[in-house]
């Protein structure tokens, strides 16, 4: 394939989003939708990937920085062919593939079938697709295949208004074909420079431009509003369903999200409802039951997750088992064989092997042994009103029902401690701890309150 260059053009603002934020910084399952432009050009393996930012330049200009594009600033968005021009002297040798930042379904199949299709044209290659509504796109005026002018829907007259192909704004120049975007004056209704007029400025110079139809009208389109931000989402995440399945992952039911930035391994079980975001990893074998939420975390293989949990910035090891109704927050770390029942929830904490605890427990800042029982009820108080404090329990340990373990504070290895009790020392390696009050009876009280 000849050398190439790809100008990403991202500057606008998307009104239409009606949001303060660039429209290209907008999510598609997890990630800005720019972010998957950028991988689909990088897959073409171009000479230069040039990406023309405007709008909201520095929040973009600082997600873009560790991508290894080349970063452009049109300071005034004044049109296509002027942001074209912006990234001309950046560009290299070779061919110029310009897309957009808010199209981010396009497929590599598609960009290569447009590729092979520019290389018999004159130069100059559109691609055109079409539409049972084209109200806002520019129209195609065609002969064959050639494009005679591409009308804007603001300049178009009501005849042209009729016309259903339209131009997807996707095209490929011959690097010499650039100084018909010079030529290009912003004579129309909203007095931009328009790449488009360089179809009319090539006629004019004896060349004929390409039209290259592409069926899928809904992968080669923009994402101009919040409702085309949902389908793009829907449809984005069938894909990575689709992805996930062909690689041995079994998905329940369609009505599961998982983010593009997920990796999941082979026979893992997804039930439906979850939600698995962020930088998840996921390894084999594991189970994810139903209504699940997942972010950022890492889980070997064997783990087993029931449902109505909640794991946020989470590392757990083989054969963890969680849940129903766990809540897991950031930084902690269940090691193999670790047991967290329903309504826990651990907060940066360690839990070593086989340790457990099976229900109605808080465990925050602590770092606790292997083969530790924590029993229903336990808390590890570790705020006092101005600081956070730890505590440290060691291997073998039995806390009773009930228990609050005033931090800070260390439980010795092999140590009791007996139910209902306030621990505030330190407890000895194998002593008992205990600090309830004694029990007393008082006789007859049941017949005098009668």
């Amino acid at each position: 394939m000849p050398q190439r260059n790809v100008v990403i053009l991202a500057a606008g603002k998307g009104t239409r989003m009606k949001s303060a934020r660039a429209k290209i910084m907008h999510e598609i399952m997890g990630k800005p939708m720019i972010a998957y432009v950028i991988e689909r050009a990088k897959e073409l393996d171009p000479a230069k990937i040039i990406v023309v930012i405007g709008h909201e330049k520095e929040t973009v200009e600082a997600y873009l920085r560790e991508s290894g594009v080349t970063i452009v600033v049109q300071e005034e968005q004044k049109g296509t062919a002027h942001a074209l021009l912006a990234a001309a002297p950046h560009l290299d040798d070779g061919d110029v593939l310009v897309l957009y930042g808010d199209v981010p379904l396009i497929t590599m199949e598609t960009l290569i079938e447009f590729s092979k299709a520019f290389e018999a044209a004159d130069g100059i290659a559109f691609m055109t697709t079409e539409v049972d509504d084209p109200t806002g796109y520019g129209r195609m005026i065609l002969e064959g295949n050639a494009v005679l002018h591409i009308v804007e829907d603001a300049d178009a007259n009501e005849i042209q208004k009729k016309i259903r192909v339209i131009n997807t704004g996707i095209c490929m120049l011959r690097h010499d074909m650039l100084e018909l975007a010079r030529a290009v004056t912003p004579n129309n209704a909203k007095g931009e420079y328009y790449l488009t007029d360089i179809c009319h400025i090539a006629r004019q110079r004896r060349h004929w431009v390409l039209a290259h139809h592409h069926a899928d009208a809904e992968e080669v389109l923009g994402i101009n509003t919040r409702r085309d931000l949902l389908k793009a989402n829907v449809t984005m995440r069938h894909k990575i369903l689709d992805r996930l399945m062909e690689d041995g992952v079994s998905i329940l039911d369609r009505d599961t999200y998982v983010d593009d930035t997920v990796r999941i391994g082979r026979d893992t079980i997804i039930y439906p409802h979850s939600f698995i975001s962020g930088k998840t990893i996921i390894g084999e074998g594991v189970l994810v039951g139903p209504y699940v939420v997942i972010k950022d975390s890492v889980l070997a293989d064997g783990v087993f997750i029931e449902g109505f949990s909640s794991l946020d910035g989470v590392t757990a090891e083989a054969d963890v088992k969680i849940g129903p109704f766990s809540r897991l927050r950031p930084f902690t770390h269940l090691h193999a064989g670790v047991k967290i029942g329903n309504f826990v929830e651990v907060k940066n904490s360690v839990l070593d092997e086989n340790t457990k605890a099976n229900h109605l427990a808080y465990i925050g800042d602590a770092t606790v042994g292997r083969d530790v029982n924590i029993g229903a009820g336990t808390i590890t108080c570790n705020y006092d009103g101005k600081k956070k404090h730890r505590t440290t329990i060691g291997d073998g340990v039995f806390v009773g029902s009930n228990t609050e373990l005033v931090a800070p504070v260390t439980i010795g290895s092999d140590a009791v401690i007996g139910a209902g009790s306030t621990i505030t020392h330190d407890v000895p390696d194998g002593a008992l701890a205990i600090t309830r009050a004694k029990q007393k009876h008082i006789e007859g009280y049941s017949r005098r309150k009668k």
